[in-house]
C-alpha cells in the first residue's frame, strides 16, 4: 500500500491518495475519507440490497473485531473471510479492535491480553488468539493489538504500562503476522497509545514508527461510545500535533470516535486521514436526522438567516414534525428524501416501526459520506476554511 500527500491546507489538513491496495490494485482511495461502519459484518439496519441504494458508499468497510470474536468458529469454518461471508467481497475490509459506537469497559486488559466485548460478553485475546481471529476475518487492513484503556484521569504510571503492553503486543503480533500465510496480503496499522502523557505518547510513537508499519491508529484518549461525540478535541490539539510530527508523512493516520461534522474538520486540520462512520448510526438510534449544509460555494447573502436547529441534526421524534410533509433535508437526493417526508418518518419512529430506522440511516449515511466528498473537494479548491466556517456556523462551534 502506498500513500501520497497531494497538498496540505491550513495547519495540517492533508489531501492524499492510497494506491497499490493488494488484491484491490486497480482501486485508488482519496483522503480524508470515512469507512462504512458495520456491526457484525453488516451496515446497521441495512441488508446488502438496501445498502446499494445509498449513494457514495465508501470502498472500505469497517468491521470492529469485538463484534466478530464470539463467532470466530463459524467464520473460520467458512474459510473465505468476512468480506465474502458478509457479501462485501468487492470492498476493502478494515478490522479495528473495538467498536467506536460502544463504550469499552475499563480494567479488562492485562500484560498478556486485551479484552473485547461483544453481544455475548467478554472475549480475552492474547497475541496468538488475536492473529488467529485475523486469519479468520482475513482483512485487507487491521489495527494492531493495544492497551488503549486510558483517559484524562489516567496516571503517568498507567500510561507507561499501556505503552509497555502495546509495544509487547505489537512485537508478538508482528512475528506471527509475518509467519501467517493467510495474512500475507494484509496491512497492519500500529496503535499509538499513552493517554494524555506527552512523554509516553512520544515514546510509543517513535517505537511504533521504528517497526515500519503500513499506517497508524491514534487511540487511548477515551473509552469510545456515544460520549465521544462531545469529546474536547481542541483540548488535546497540541498533544495530537506532537504525535503527528513524529509520524511518517507517507503513511495514513486513523482515529476512531463518534465524529460530528465539526469535529471531523478539527481532526482533519490536525492531520487525521481516515475516520469511521459510527456517528450516523448513533444519531439514527436517537431518531435524529443529519441536516448540515456542506455547499461552501453558496454566497453568504443566499444562505438562510435562520436555521430550525442549533446543531447538526433535527429530532424527528418531536411532535412538530407530525404534519411536516417536506423531505428530511431540502435538496437532499437520498432515497429517503426523494420518497418520504419528515411526517412519515416521525410516524414510523413513534410507532416503533423498524422502517423508520432504515430510512433514517440511509439518509444519515448518505449525508455523512457526501460530507467527506465535500471536504476533499474543498481542499482541492483551496476552500477548506470556507467549508469549516460554514459547518461551524451550523453546529454552533467556535
Amino acid at each position: 500500500m502506498k500513500f501520497a500527500v497531494q497538498c496540505v491546507r491550513g495547519k495540517g489538513a492533508r489531501l492524499g491518495t492510497l494506491t497499490d491496495l493488494g488484491c484491490h490494485s486497480n482501486l485508488t482511495l482519496e483522503t480524508p475519507m470515512c469507512m462504512l461502519y458495520t456491526r457484525g459484518g453488516s451496515a446497521p439496519y441495512l441488508g446488502i440490497d438496501v445498502l446499494q441504494r445509498v449513494q457514495g458508499t465508501p470502498a472500505v468497510v469497517h468491521m470492529p473485531l469485538n463484534m466478530l470474536a464470539q463467532f470466530q468458529e463459524v467464520i473460520t469454518g467458512f474459510q473465505a473471510g468476512m468480506g465474502k461471508f458478509s457479501a462485501l467481497g468487492n470492498q476493502l475490509i478494515y478490522a479495528s479492535s473495538h467498536d467506536p459506537a460502544s463504550e469499552t469497559k475499563s480494567g479488562k486488559n492485562d500484560k498478556h491480553s486485551i479484552g473485547v466485548w461483544g453481544r455475548g460478553g467478554k472475549v480475552q485475546l492474547d497475541p496468538e488468539g488475536f492473529v488467529k481471529l485475523q486469519e479468520a476475518v482475513q482483512p485487507d487492513w487491521f489495527q494492531s493489538m493495544a492497551d488503549g484503556d486510558t483517559d484524562h484521569s489516567s496516571t503517568s504510571k498507567r500510561c507507561k504500562k499501556a505503552v509497555d503492553r502495546t509495544l509487547f503486543f505489537l512485537d508478538e503480533t508482528l512475528d506471527r503476522w509475518k509467519k501467517s500465510e493467510k495474512l500475507q496480503k494484509s496491512c497492519m496499522f500500529g496503535s499509538i497509545v499513552g493517554g494524555f502523557d506527552a512523554r509516553e505518547r512520544k515514546r510509543c510513537t517513535l517505537e511504533t514508527v521504528a517497526r515500519n508499519l503500513d499506517g497508524y491508529v491514534i487511540e487511548g484518549f477515551h473509552h469510545y461510545g456515544p460520549s465521544t461525540e462531545t469529546f474536547d478535541l481542541h483540548g488535546i490539539a497540541d498533544l495530537i500535533q506532537s504525535i503527528m510530527c513524529h509520524l511518517p508523512e507517507d503513511k495514513p493516520r486513523v482515529m476512531h470516535a463518534v465524529w460530528r461534522p465539526d469535529a471531523v474538520l478539527q481532526a482533519v486540520q490536525l492531520g487525521v486521514d481516515i475516520f469511521d462512520s459510527s456517528y450516523p448510526y448513533i444519531i439514527t438510534e436517537r431518531g435524529l436526522a443529519l441536516v448540515v449544509d456542506y455547499n461552501y460555494n453558496t454566497p453568504l447573502d443566499e444562505r438562510p438567516t435562520q436555521r430550525e436547529t442549533t446543531g447538526p441534526t433535527i429530532d424527528l421524534n418531536e411532535k412538530r414534525f407530525v404534519d411536516d410533509f417536506s423531505p428530511l433535508l431540502a435538496e437532499c437526493t437520498c432515497y429517503t428524501c426523494k420518497n418520504y417526508s419528515r411526517a412519515y418518518v416521525n410516524h414510523l419512529l413513534n410507532t416503533g416501526e423498524l422502517l423508520g430506522r432504515i430510512l433514517l440511516i440511509m439518509h444519515n449515511f448518505e449525508q455523512y459520506f457526501g460530507f467527506f466528498a465535500s471536504i476533499r473537494q474543498a481542499m482541492a479548491e483551496n476552500k477548506f476554511e470556507q467549508l469549516q466556517q460554514l459547518v461551524n456556523e451550523q453546529t454552533g462551534t467556535t
